[in-house]
Parts: structure tokens; sequence; C-alpha cells
């Protein structure tokens, strides 16, 4: 017992001192977002944009897809690639941001050179290792031994926010997909004029099963650790959906192409 507290005052007095050097830093901000951060999520959207959209041009090269869309094949799914990031990088980590803070956590978002990096050359070879960086939290250490039940629940909502949004945008633009699909042959409309508009709405789908599937991967340091940590049922229910969709994704059959 008397180990315990020793234990819990070391490590809650080397949380206010980092506490006390994030406040001397001048562009600190508790809840807000900080310059620092700003320019690296930007960094991080631009760079993981440009390496989903030459893995799936890489991935197309030699299908009819790409003939379809004509010259401008590549910008297409540069577009469709900067809106999937948009919604399945840049708010995964959001929603993280967002729900550490909602438990008076500082909660900020910084990005890995390495991995995106990492995703630059994957890409090269037609896929992509999305590691471009992550949301960093500060709990009070102590939470872990005063309450390590509540602690590990809050570390597993924090981390499923992300993966949850994923999913949920992944549905959104799959079923927007295919909106469009019939609203094109109902109006009737080249596959020309068809195409540029389904490869912009299906390349969100994929990426946002495919990174919820990825980050639910039960290894540290990916969300789907503490997930499992925290509730296998919730972890394996959201694990097998997006892992199936993106298998079928990947097999071609949704969503569906008529050529």
């Amino acid at each position: 017992m008397v180990e315990r507290r020793a234990r819990v005052i070391k490590h809650s007095k080397r949380h206010a001192l980092r506490r006390f050097n994030l406040r001397l830093n001048i562009d600190y901000t508790r809840y807000g977002f900080n310059k620092r951060e700003l320019i690296d999520i930007g960094i991080a959207w631009f760079a993981l944009s440009v390496a989903f959209a030459y893995a799936l041009f890489y991935d197309f090269s030699g299908s009819q897809i790409l003939q379809i869309l004509g010259k401008f094949s590549f910008i297409y799914i540069f577009i469709g690639s900067m809106i999937a990031i948009a919604c399945g990088f840049i708010m995964h980590e959001l929603m993280h941001k967002f729900d550490a803070q909602r438990y008076g956590y500082e909660a900020h978002f910084r990005m890995w050179i390495f991995g995106l990096l990492l995703a630059l050359v994957t890409s090269l070879f037609g896929f992509v290792y999305a590691a471009p960086g992550a949301t960093y939290f500060e709990p009070d250490p102590s939470e872990m031994y005063m309450d390590p039940n509540g602690f590990r629940k809050r570390y597993g909502v924090i981390s499923f926010a992300g993966p949850k949004i994923n999913l949920i945008f992944g549905f959104v633009f799959l079923g927007l997909f295919y909106l469009a699909f019939f609203l094109a042959i109902y109006l009737n409309l080249t596959v020309a004029a068809a195409y540029p508009i389904l490869i912009i709405l299906a390349i969100p789908a994929f990426v946002n099963f495919y990174l919820c599937a990825f980050n639910l991967i039960p290894i540290m340091p990916l969300d789907g650790a503490k997930v499992f940590r925290w509730d296998k049922k919730i972890w394996a229910t959201f694990f097998v959906i997006s892992l199936a969709v993106s298998v079928m994704i990947f097999l071609g059959k949704i969503p569906y192409f008529p050529l």
C-alpha cells in the first residue's frame, strides 16, 4: 500500500511538471488548436492524400477505369483522396482530441515524419501504411492506480472515437455512391460523365473502411489494442464489419462499377 501510494505521488509530480513545461510554450492552448498543430494536420493531410492517390492510381493502372476517366484521371483520384483523408484521417484524429478534452484532458495532434515518409514509400507499391501521426493527451497518471476500471474505459472510449467515425463515413460515402449511381442511370448520363463523380465518392468509402479496419488491429500503438482491452464485444463488432467490407472492396464486389 505504501509502495503504491509512493508510485502515485511520483507519477503525479511528473505529470504536473509536464503540464507546467507545456504551458511555457508560447503557442500553448488547452482546448483549441495551436499553430504547430494546424501545420502538422495540414502537412499530414496533403502527404497522405498524395500517398493514397498514387497507390490507387497504381492499382488502377491498365484498368478500363483510367481509360474512361481520361487524361484527368489522377486529378479525380487525388480529389477523392483529399476528401477521403479529410474525413478519414483528420476527423479520426479530431474525434480522439474532442473526446479526450470532454474528459478534461489536454490533447494535441502531432505528425510523425517517419510515418509520412513510410506512407509515401509504400504507396509506390500500391498500398499505404497509414501512420502519419497521432493525437496525444495527458491524463493524470494517478488515475490508473486510483481508478483503474474508469481509466481503462475512458482510454478505450477515446481510442474508439477515431475508428467509429471512420466506419460512419465509410457507410455515408458508400450510400452516396449508390445514390449517384442510380441517379446517373435515371438521368441517362454517359459513362464518361458519371465515372468522375462515382470515383470521387468511391475513394472516401474505401479509405474510411480501410482505416477503420487497420486502426482496430489489436496491436500497440494502434487504437484496436486499447479498444480490445476496454470492451472486446465492441472491438469485435466494428473490426469484423470494417474488415469484411474492406475485403469486399478489394475483391471488387462493392462499390460496383459497371464496365
